[in-house]
Order: structure tokens, then C-alpha cells, then sequence
């Protein structure tokens, strides 16, 4: 071998061997620098025994594992996100001091109080107070939900500029490193720096990450929305939802086109805030709403049965629940509809039914009517129920009764009624193929519960019906009437039961047999000349007796119990100045234990709020630990093939030198060499 030949040698031999020093050199200054992948020269001999070079610069990586920690930091940070939010919200339902159940018990408290004396003012003014209290433990829990949802559209907003910086800056990674890779220059640095963004974008929302030919990352959001195509970004942006704009939506701007991802995002911080969003903190506020409705259409329609201080029959003790503004703010028209909305309303008609969600309505075509019931996915067609016809729209609204629904066949208006709600959409024109609306019945019954009473004359504990019995009664016979609606003709005249009545008992017909004692009703606006009853079916006169049957009349049911003896008679009228009248105050107070619902009274209702957040959240702080468990499994395997070991590259480092003093080495040799054979010419 020449001298030439062997300092070609040393030559390329010393400088391969320098670049696996910088190589080391590089790891061992990027031990600490987050998202560096440790990196090798590789070594390749060349052919002809003419030496060796560096191929390459090899960034270790193992691509199942970067995909891996993508996947679990995604999962991750969507369940602690949720977890923090359902955590606060945990709280809030069952502290003490802002529970609704707490300040129910309070409220019955002070109505017992006057149930036990009625007449006394220091009594009724507390249980004002405590029914003020209540409404405002209603509306502060309600307003602390939606403090916390204000909160998530802000973040959401802001999460939005982030991914929209980090796709951005991604798309602009993938141009330097094709740039890079097409001018042969290092690009291991900027694929770290690409991961890594990576890395913080996966944080903000679950992604998906498609390595392309030319060493480009493409990165899916959603159900394959684009985020990074190549070297161009999509902007996620936040909007406010359409059709409720008390909510910010996500889209993606792609070629121009705002594509809605809101109902498609997952994983991520942002996959945490809309789930929590979807399934706990619109639940309790859709809870909390229906029972505060409850609540409040319960005592209303009880405390207008009885009589104040004053004589008169009692008003609404809270808000209407029907006012008409509340009406119109329980449905909302997607903004693209095609049809021309006259007005649209929802009524609630029966708490008993109603339940706890808000509902998708699209209007299918030809007649064709879908409600959603979002709570549980369960697809209603309208167009199914049984259908009412009507001479004109406004009696046929009218006439729908539950699990009905009228159609008008030239302008389309609508109504139909179920799930203890009345919705009515009228039309200008007609309902047009994919016309969508969002239907709230409860979602803001708390927030919209106020006290109309505030003073303590005017709250009706009385019966407005006095019931005496005969003087001369002989019989063990017990009545009490009951009012069911103040608004009967009964009450029309102010002090007067209109008209009082008469029962009078019968002794059985003894000219047939098996006869059984009879009960007729008179008409006593004239005591001197009583005459039988008639409410238009024909006069109330021997009827058979059975204790405890219910004896509808106008307006109000009479119930006589054990047994009276012929003879025996019972009267009815107003109950002037029957201050001490606890009757209807009892009846307030037995709707504490009433179940109103379909799960219960409204403490239940409540109390199964309570545990289900707090079930979610025990259950979300599970998960938390189980998916830091995986990414921490995940991380340190990554770290292991993608991290430096200072141990192995310090045993690195004095091989290369060691290799770098040897090819030094035969470069002096071959000098020698050269310098032997010039002397010896």
C-alpha cells in the first residue's frame, strides 16, 4: 500500500471519526432538551479498500411509540381536564352553603312554622325570607354553572389559536425540512423540533399523524378533518354555536369553508372541555332547571288553591313558568333555515313528563318531523303521533293534547306536545327540507325563577272553602274539599262560594232491594229555597254513596269519608275570614315528600344529580390515574430508544477518540513513510 493510499486512509478514517465525536457531543449537550432524539453516524466502508465515510446521521426513533405517546397524551389530558372541571362542579352541587337541597330543607322548615300558626306575621315573613333564599340559591348555583361555561368558551377560544399557531408552525417544519432533505443539509434538529410541536398538539385535541413520501407530517383532526397538509395549515377557529350562540362551536377553515368539527373533536384538553360540556355541565343545568320549574309551577298552582290575609284566592307565589318570554327562549331556529318564522314557543304542560334535555327538531320534507331527544339519542316522528285536525290554525294549537300534533296544511305551522312540553312553530311560509331547530324546555328554569310574593298577607295558607257539618249530624262522616281550579266559575264572586252547596245524606229506598243510602247537592244561594245542583250533565240528586269517592264539582273536589247516617248533611262556602286555616299550608308543606317527577319529589331529583356528578368525577379521577400510569409506561419507553444515556455516550465518546487518535496516527505514519522514501531518491 502507498504512503498516498494510507493517508487517504487516515485522512477520511480522522474525519469520519470527528463526525461521530460531534455526533456524541451533540446528544451529550442535548441531554435536557425536551423532544431531542439521540442521533448515530453511521459508518460505511467504502468499496476498494478505499477507506470509510459517514452515510448518514441516524435519528433513533421508533414510530409505533411517537404515535403511541400522541395517543396517550391526547387521553390523558382530555380525562385530567375533565376531571378538574366535574371536580369543581362536584363541590359546588354539595357543599353546604350553595346545595338547593339545603336550602329546601330551610324553606320547609319556615313553612311548618306556619303551618303551626298560621296567622302569625313574624311566622309568614320568615317563610318569605326562605323562599326568597331559595330562589336565590337557585339562580346563584345556576350562575356559578354558567360562569364555568363562559369559562370553557374563552378556553376553548383560546385552545383554538393554539392549535391553529402549532399547525401553522408544523406546516412551516414541514417546508424546512423538505428544503433541508433536498439540499442535503441536516434535518434530524428541525424533525425534533416537529415532534415536539406535535407532542403540544396532541395535548390540545386528539389527532391523527400520517407520515408522508416526501418526509412530511399530515395531521387529521376529528373524523379525518384536515389540520397540516404537507406544508399547509387549516385554521381552527372558535365561532358561537349555531343556533345556540351561548356556546362557542370549533371549525376548520379549509379552502375558504368553514367546516363545523365541534361534534367530531376528541382527545386533548379540548376533547375534555366539550365532554364535560356535553355530558355533566349541561346536564346539571338541564337538571337543576327542570327542578326549579317543578318547584316553582308546584307551589304556584297549590298556593292559588288557598286564601290570604286579605280574602282573596292566593296569586302565583314565583314567576310563571309559561310567561311568554319563557315561551320563545326554549327554542331556537338554526340560522340557515330556509323558512320564514313567525313565532316559536315551547309550553310546559305537565312536570310530571318532563325531562331533563334539550331536542334536535328537523323537518325531514313532506311532511316529515324529526325530534331528537339528545339526552338519549331517541328519535321521535312527529308525524306519528296521532294527528289533530282543526277548522283554523289557532283551534287547532289549541286542541293538541300530549302525544299529539296538528299540522296546517297551507302555511305548515306546527305543534305537537310530549314529554310534558307544547312546542308550536308558526310559519309564514312553509317548512322547508332541512330546517333544524334546538328546543331548551329546563335549561334556564333555574336562572329564571323569581319570588312574585313578597308579603307576608298575601300568601294564601287557607282553604277558600269552609265545610261545616250538620249540627245534628249523627253519622262518623268526615269532608274536605280540595280546590282544583281557581279559575272556575266557583271563585268568580269576590268572599263567595258561588254557589254554596248543600250534601244531604239519604236513607236507602226501602221499596228496592239492596238499596244503599243516597247523597244529594243543593244549591244554596238561596238558604230559604235550596234547590238541587246542576253543572249541565242534570241535577245531583240520589246518588249512591261510597266513603272516600271523589265528588267533582266546579272547580274544586269534595271527599266525605266513614259513615254518615241519613239525615246527615254537610255545607260548603267561602271561608270568610278563616285566618286560622292551616289547610292549604299543609298542603304546600306535603309537596316537599311528593313525587312530582318521574324520579321522585325534588330533593330526589336533586340528590340524583348530586350523585351522579359526583359518580363521574370519582370515576374520571380513576381513569386519570390509570391513563398517567399508560403515558408515564409510554414515555419512558419512547425515552429509552429516542433519549440520550449519558453512560453510553461517554463510552462512545472514548471510542471515537481513542479511533480519532489512531487515524491521526496514520496520517503521522504515512508521513513518515513518505519522508523515508524521498530520502532515500
Amino acid at each position: 500500500m502507498s504512503s498516498f493510499s494510507l493517508l487517504n486512509l487516515g485522512t477520511q478514517a480522522l474525519r469520519s471519526n470527528q463526525t461521530a465525536l460531534s455526533t456524541v457531543g451533540q446528544n451529550i449537550s442535548n441531554v435536557n432538551t425536551p423532544g431531542y432524539s439521540r442521533q448515530v453516524a453511521n459508518f460505511e466502508t467504502l468499496p476498494d479498500r478505499s477507506g470509510v465515510k459517514i452515510d448518514d446521521i441516524d435519528r433513533i426513533t421508533n414510530k409505533f411509540l411517537t404515535q403511541q405517546l400522541w395517543s396517550d397524551l391526547s387521553t390523558y389530558n382530555q380525562s385530567s381536564t375533565f376531571t378538574e372541571l366535574a371536580s369543581q362542579l362536584d363541590d359546588l352541587l354539595a357543599t353546604e352553603v350553595t346545595s338547593v337541597s339545603n336550602a329546601l330543607d330551610n324553606y320547609f322548615g319556615a313553612l311548618q312554622n306556619v303551618v303551626d300558626d298560621p296567622v302569625s306575621m313574624p311566622n309568614r315573613e320568615l317563610f318569605i325570607a326562605e323562599a326568597d333564599a331559595v330562589v336565590k340559591r337557585f339562580n346563584d348555583l345556576d350562575a356559578n354553572i354558567r360562569r364555568q361555561s363562559d369559562t370553557i368558551n374563552e378556553v376553548v377560544s383560546d385552545l383554538a389559536s393554539q392549535v391553529t399557531t402549532l399547525a401553522t408552525n408544523i406546516a412551516d417544519l414541514n417546508n424546512k425540512i423538505r428544503v433541508a432533505v433536498a439540499s442535503n443539509n441536516p434535518a434530524n434538529e428541525l424533525r425534533d423540533q416537529r415532534e415536539e410541536l406535535t407532542n403540544q398538539l396532541s395535548e390540545l385535541v386528539g389527532i391523527k399523524v400520517i407520515e408522508q413520501d416526501l418526509d412530511e407530517f399530515s395531521i387529521f383532526v376529528g373524523n379525518g378533518q384536515p389540520l397540516v397538509v404537507g406544508i399547509s395549515a387549516n385554521p381552527m377557529i372558535a365561532t358561537p354555536g349555531d343556533p345556540d350562540r351561548s356556546v362557542t362551536e370549533l371549525s376548520l377553515v379549509v379552502a375558504g369553508n368553514q367546516v363545523n368539527v365541534n361534534d367530531q373533536l376528541s382527545g386533548g384538553r379540548i376533547g375534555g372541555l366539550l365532554q364535560y360540556r356535553n355530558e355533566t355541565l349541561n346536564d346539571a343545568r338541564d337538571e337543576l332547571g327542570r327542578i326549579a320549574i317543578g318547584f316553582a309551577e308546584s307551589m304556584n298552582t297549590q298556593h292559588r288553591s288557598g286564601m290570604d290575609l286579605n280574602n282573596q284566592l292566593g296569586s302565583d307565589l314565583y314567576g310563571d313558568i309559561n310567561a311568554p318570554y319563557l315561551q320563545y327562549s326554549r327554542i331556537m331556529a338554526q340560522s340557515d333555515n330556509q323558512s320564514d318564522i313567525s313565532t316559536a314557543r315551547v309550553e310546559i304542560t305537565d312536570i310530571s313528563k318532563l325531562k331533563a334535555t334539550d331536542y334536535e327538531l328537523v323537518y325531514d320534507g313532506e311532511n316529515q318531523i324529526t325530534l331528537v331527544r339528545n339526552s338519549d339519542g331517541k328519535q321521535l316522528k312527529v308525524h306519528e303521533l296521532s294527528q289533530v285536525t282543526a277548522p283554523t290554525v289557532v283551534q287547532g294549537i289549541a286542541a293538541v293534547g300530549d302525544g299529539e300534533y296538528y299540522l296546517d296544511p297551507g302555511s305548515s305551522t306546527l305543534s305537537f306536545s310530549v314529554d310534558g312540553m307544547k312546542v308550536t312553530i308558526d310559519t309564514q311560509v312553509t317548512l322547508a327540507r332541512g330546517d333544524r331547530f334546538m328546543i331548551q324546555p329546563v335549561r334556564n328554569g333555574a336562572e329564571d325563577l323569581n319570588l312574585v310574593v313578597n308579603d307576608g298577607r298575601k300568601l294564601a295558607l287557607a282553604s277558600p272553602i269552609r265545610v261545616t257539618a250538620g249540627t245534628e249530624n249523627l253519622g262518623s262522616g268526615v269532608a274536605k274539599a280540595v280546590v282544583t281550579d281557581p279559575d272556575a266559575a266557583s271563585f268568580d264572586q269576590p268572599l263567595t262560594l258561588s254557589p254554596p252547596i248543600d250534601i244531604r245524606f239519604n236513607a236507602p229506598d226501602a221499596s228496592t232491594p239492596n238499596s244503599v243510602m243516597t247523597y244529594t247537592i243543593y244549591d244554596m244561594s238561596n238558604p230559604s229555597n235550596p234547590v238541587v245542583l246542576d253543572l249541565g250533565a242534570g241535577p245531583l240528586a240520589a246518588i249512591d254513596y261510597t266513603a272516600g269517592e271523589t265528588i267533582q264539582l266546579d272547580g274544586y273536589d269534595v271527599v266525605i269519608g266513614n259513615q254518615p247516617q241519613p239525615g246527615d248533611r254537610f255545607s260548603f262556602t267561602f271561608n270568610k275570614d278563616g285566618f286560622s286555616d292551616n289547610r292549604n299550608a299543609l298542603t304546600l308543606s306535603d309537596l316537599q315528600q311528593t313525587d312530582l317527577f318521574d324520579s321522585g319529589a325534588y330533593q330526589d331529583l336533586y340528590g340524583s344529580l348530586v350523585e351522579r356528578v359526583g359518580t363521574r368525577t370519582a370515576t374520571a379521577r380513576i381513569s386519570v390515574d390509570a391513563n398517567k400510569a399508560v403515558l408515564d409506561s409510554t414515555v419512558t419507553a419512547k425515552s429509552s430508544v429516542s433519549g440520550v444515556n449519558l453512560d453510553e455516550e461517554a463510552a462512545k465518546l472514548v471510542q471515537f477518540q481513542q479511533a480519532y487518535q489512531a487515524s491521526a496516527q496514520l496520517i503521522s505514519t504515512s508521513q513518515t513513510l513518505f519522508d523515508t522514501l524521498l530520502n532515500s531518491i
